[in-house]
Parts: structure tokens; sequence; C-alpha cells
């Protein structure tokens, strides 16, 4: 027996009669009919209705109008319209002031079953949603600290727990995960719950620095060291002085700079281009990777020596794909921001939607999906609902193929295959593809080159 509330509201009463008998022969046993939309709105402020099944033409008011004002008053409760004339600017209206489906008379009772299903299951999960937030705010003091990193999952929990005990500390922290999953948020926050709080937080991408320029950017120069520098240059170091240096994609650091880093973390000193003089340093350094630098050190691009100073605190960052329930958590709260800045008032997704974001592995994490809902919000102008035709094609088309029909294939050759496949999806966009792919922009050209150079 179901034991969901379903309101059917039309002039007819033999209709209505009809109706009951169907649903509740499928099971449904809390039908409540109504002749008389203008008693509706009453009967929805006493009662819990989870669906209402609305006529159009009804002699004392409009389903159209009864819908409006239903949907402005009770949003969450979906309404099914069913009528008897298939009018292509009825549905169209009706969809655009919240019905989430339009059906003709008389009905096709698959389809009906059908719809009504989907319809409560959106209904449970936005419930169930509402709940879990709520559950965040009242029950999560921990949330509460760290408010500006969303989630539920018990391994961000570790991951604060983790930073609230390296915080208070001196020493340095690497953070490791891949590209989009927050790690530079994390290493504000380890930032500001430490003793520099008032002090400088300096964030630096390695990733972005011309090779050339790495030295002069990082450490400084005195005026005349080289062509162009017209003036003595403050490095990104001093300028941390008091507070906290975060040098994200450590891995991308030359070799060469690896022992001048090292060198400073001992000594706690640095000397600018072109000056014998020491500057003393008083700074706490965080650092961050999408790779795995035990790796690097294996293959000899990372010194061992400068990876275990670094490596005094370690916290790994989980993939969104890894974090539950946090997908619909943080694309309801990315929602409700795309709301704000495109003045849209989308109630959420459809189940196709729901079920995309559960499966799909978010390769750019956290930071993909934020681009996609809110692209999605944006193209979302005449409907209350995301739907799949707002995403990506590759949010639904990630599909695996059965195991006996797949290409049996080695690992490079399919790693090279899921790259040329991110840069098409992405326009042939390096820049774009890259955080999808967890690589910088200089590793992913010069990973192009090798297939591109094997392909000749």
């Amino acid at each position: 027996m179901l034991g969901n509330s379903i309101l059917i509201v039309d002039d007819e009463v033999s209709y209505l009669d009809l109706m009951r008998g169907l649903l509740e022969q499928e099971g449904y046993q809390n039908v409540i009919t109504e002749e008389n939309p203008l008693k509706v709105i009453s009967i929805l402020e006493q009662k819990d209705i989870e669906i209402i099944l609305l006529d159009v033409y009804m002699p004392q008011k409009s389903g159209l109008d009864l819908l409006e004002e239903i949907y402005a008053q009770f949003p969450k409760i979906p309404v099914i319209i069913i009528t008897a004339v298939n009018e292509v600017e009825v549905a169209l209206k009706a969809v655009k002031l919240g019905a989430y489906e339009f059906i003709t008379k008389p009905p096709d009772t698959d389809r009906l079953f059908l719809t009504i299903k989907r319809a409560l299951g959106k209904r449970l999960l936005e419930t169930e949603r509402d709940s879990l937030r709520k559950t965040l705010s009242d029950e999560k003091p921990e949330q509460k600290v760290f408010s500006d990193i969303i989630t539920d999952s018990p391994h961000m929990f570790k991951v604060f727990e983790l930073a609230e005990i390296f915080a208070p500390t001196s020493e340095t922290v690497l953070i490791s995960g891949e590209t989009g999953t927050g790690k530079d948020l994390l290493a504000r926050k380890i930032h500001d719950l430490s003793p520099r709080k008032n002090g400088p937080f300096i964030a630096v991408n390695l990733a972005s620095i011309s090779p050339s320029l790495f030295e002069s950017e990082l450490f400084g120069h005195k005026k005349g060291t080289f062509t162009g520098a017209g003036n003595d240059k403050m490095g990104y170091f001093e300028a941390a002085q008091k507070g906290s240096i975060f040098l994200d994609e450590i891995g991308e650091l030359p070799l060469e700079l690896q022992g001048k880093l090292l060198r400073t973390i001992q000594y706690n000193e640095i000397m600018r281009l072109g000056d014998p003089k020491p500057i003393n340093l008083d700074i706490r350094i965080i650092s961050a990777t999408n790779r795995n630098l035990l790796d690097v050190v294996n293959l000899k691009e990372f010194r061992a020596d400068l990876y275990y100073r670094l490596n005094r605190g370690f916290i790994h960052i989980p993939p969104l794909r890894k974090r539950g329930d946090d997908v619909l958590i943080l694309s309801d709260y990315f929602l409700e921001t795309g709301n704000k800045i495109y003045n849209r008032n989308i109630l959420g997704f459809s189940e196709d939607v729901v079920n995309d974001l559960r499966t799909y592995s978010f390769p750019g994490n956290v930071r993909e999906l934020e681009n996609i809902i809110l692209n999605a919000v944006a193209k979302t102008s005449n409907s209350q609902y995301i739907d799949t035709i707002d995403l990506p094609a590759a949010l639904h088309s990630e599909k695996q193929l059965p195991t006996e029909t797949r290409k049996l294939t080695s690992l490079d050759d399919a790693l090279e295959d899921h790259i040329m496949y991110v840069i098409k999806m992405m326009g042939n966009s390096v820049q774009k593809a890259a955080p999808i792919l967890g690589l910088s922009e200089r590793t992913l050209q010069r990973r192009l080159k090798i297939i591109r150079d094997k392909a000749k």
C-alpha cells in the first residue's frame, strides 16, 4: 500500500470517482477529490498533500489561475495538469507557471502512473535535501567553522579535523587532491585558524609562472640584475612576512629551484637575485599538488628531501565522486547562487538530471560541478526545473560499455584516448581541458605533443 496523499481537482464528479478508483487500484490509499477549485488552497493549508492532479477548464476558476496560486504558496507540491483539450499553448503556459507535466484525457494509465511516481520521487528528493541542509546547519558545529566548504561527507570532516590539528602549529603542510577539490580553500582555512591569521596570505600558482621568471617572482631581485629589472622587486616569499605563503601545484617547481626552496625552509631566509645579503623570513609554508609527489620523486623529477620537508603535515582531499551526496548538496547551493546571479526562479533538477549527477565521475570536481550548474541556470529561462537538455552531453553520455564489448588496450593508450576526448569536448581548448584532466596547462601541452608526435 502506498501512503502518499494525492489531491484530484476536477468539476466532473464521475471523472473524480474514476480517477480515485484507478489510483486506489494501483495502491494509493490517501486519495482526496475536490470538484470546487475555490476550496483547494484551504485543503492545502490543512492537509499534507504531496501531489495534485488538476483540470484546466472549470466554471468556478480556471485551472491555470489556480496553478499560479498554488505555485506561489506551495511551490514544492508537484502539479500534473490533466485536461480533455490538447492545446500546445495551454501546455506551454502550464509548464511555465510551474506544472510538473501536462497530460490529455483520458490519460494513458501507464504514463499517468509513471508520471506520478517520478513527481513523488522528485518531491522526496527535495524533502530529503531540505532535511539534510537543516541537519548541516543545526547539528554540525564543524560545518559552521568550515562554512565556505559545503559538505556532509565523513571524509571531509576528517579533512577538517586534520586542518584544525595542523593550523595552530608552525609546521609545513602539504595538501593533495585532484584539480577542483578546493585545496586553495583549505589552505586559506588553515591560515585563518592559525596564530598568523592577521598576517598576509599569499597564494602562488606555480604552474602559471613563466620558467624564466620563477626565481624573480618567488625571491625577488635587485635593480639592474637583468635586462628589464628597473627597480628592486619584492618576491612572493618576502610579501608573506608574518603570514602564510600557499604554493599551489608545487610539483611544477623546476628541479633547479627546488634546492633553493629547501634552503629557504631550512634556514628561514631568502636572497633576492643580484643581492648576496640574506633576508630573514617569518612565514608558514603551505603547498598543494594534484599529482602523487612520491611518484614524481621516484621519477627523479622532485627532490626527496624537499618532499619530506614539505610533508610534515599531510592532508588529502577526496574527489567529489567519493563524497556521497555532496554532489546533490553542492548542486542545490550552486542552483541558489545561479538564481541570484541570473535572476531566475528555478526550483530544482529533473529526476534524470539527479541520476546523471549521482553517476557522473566529475573529473574537474567541485569546480566543474559549479560551472555545469551555473551554465544550466543561465540557459534555463522558461522552466522551473533543470533538465538533461541544459547539461553538457558528456554528463549524461558517460556510460561504461559492457565489458565484453570494450576494446582491450594498454593503459597508456586509454589515457591518450581520454585526453583527446576531453580536448575535443572542450572545443580543442587546452585551458578548459587542463583542470578537468587534473593537469597543468604546461603538462597537458607536453602530453599533447607526445601524442601528436606518435601519430605522425
